[in-house]
């Protein structure tokens, strides 16, 4: 019954109507190949005359290095 175009397509007509002329689809790789994993969800998106933007991403920034480290190894541990 494709419930993610629904959704999508009732939150884009709630977008418009409200006057808010941006909706983050989120969820794509950044990889835009044709072998990407997430192709599918691409080609979805397109669907909807989407513009991909990509941002720096996230990232971690340890401020206890020592703590940041032990944690990790007992994360691998468990």
């Amino acid at each position: 019954f494709m419930g993610a175009y629904k959704l999508q397509g009732d939150m884009i007509k709630f977008s418009k109507e409200h006057n808010i002329n941006r909706y983050n689809f989120y969820g794509v790789t950044g990889d835009f190949s044709d072998t990407s994993e997430d192709y599918g969800v691409q080609q979805f998106k397109k669907g909807f005359n989407a513009d991909i933007e990509e941002y720096i991403g996230d990232f971690i920034k340890p401020i206890k290095k020592n703590w940041y480290f032990i944690s990790k190894m007992i994360a691998k541990i468990k």
